[in-house]
């Protein structure tokens, strides 16, 4: 007769879940207790995934005919992943770019002046400073002056467009009271603002991740990963046919000697 034992072979999975990512201070010195920032949940990512690598040192008997192996040493072995998100806001900004969000507090003021030697048909930047390279938002009464000491007050119509929300001008292609290679002087005031920003960063980005699984098919399994490096992987596209996504590789590494690299979950059951 046929054995008929259930095997259990047939655990299929449809993988689906959430990435929570809980990043660590920087340049502190890592040990199992080191705690991070809490988790954050970081949106919908269309895809997660874990690769593994591994070096051998292989032995070979070479006394006669063909070689043959007959050993091998594994050398080292590497835990890595990567995962795309489509969540577009600051802070997954901010770690794509190694870099940090912030808040841009803005003071009123009146009577502020930017001086430009400047084309036709090209824009400029209001309020450009080293500490603020973007610039400034939200402005008003804008004055254009030429002329020696700035005596001679341009008129707005034909030679010159204010965008006041952004803080930028444009000088008309047409003009003719601004030719090429004149020096201006704009002057305007300042409505007090906040905005948000990111800055990038050239450094390197450690996290805890944590993978929360809701499948629609199998068991749901959880991976926590204890200490990954994290950095940004492939384009990323302002512009396009296709929802934005952001693309990050991860080094899954060693926490601590005492703290293994990962750590796989399946739901409690609870006991009587």
């Amino acid at each position: 007769m046929p054995i008929t034992a259930d095997l259990g072979g047939k655990q299929y999975t449809l993988g689906r879940g959430k990435v929570f990512i809980d990043r660590y201070p920087q340049n502190v010195v890592m040990t199992a207790l080191t705690q991070g920032e809490g988790e954050r949940y970081i949106g919908n990512t269309p895809e997660f995934m874990t690769n593994s690598s591994s070096e051998d040192l292989d032995h070979y008997d070479s006394d006669a005919g063909v070689r043959t192996k007959d050993d091998s040493v594994q050398l080292s072995f590497d835990r890595a992943g990567s995962f795309t998100c489509d969540n577009i806001d600051s802070e997954n900004i901010a770690l794509y770019f190694l870099g940090d969000k912030s808040t841009v507090t803005q003071s009123s003021a009146t009577g502020v002046t930017s001086t430009f030697t400047v084309k036709r048909g090209r824009f400029y930047q209001l309020g450009a400073t080293a500490l603020l390279p973007a610039g400034v938002r939200n402005v008003s009464n804008v004055v254009v002056k030429k002329g020696v000491a700035f005596a001679d007050t341009v008129t707005m119509a034909g030679n010159y467009e204010v965008d006041e929300v952004l803080g930028r001008i444009y000088i008309e292609a047409g003009s003719t009271d601004i030719p090429d290679d004149t020096e201006i002087q704009i002057t305007f005031d300042i409505a007090a603002s906040t905005r948000g920003q990111v800055v990038s960063k050239n450094r390197s980005i450690y996290c805890a991740i944590r993978f929360v699984a809701d499948n629609p098919k199998g068991v749901n399994r959880d991976y926590y990963f204890p200490y990954v490096k994290l950095s940004p992987d492939g384009d990323y596209n302002l512009k396009g046919e296709e929802w934005q996504t952001m693309g990050f590789t991860m080094e899954i590494l060693k926490k601590a000697s005492n703290v293994e690299s990962v750590y796989i979950d399946e739901r409690p059951v609870v006991t009587p």
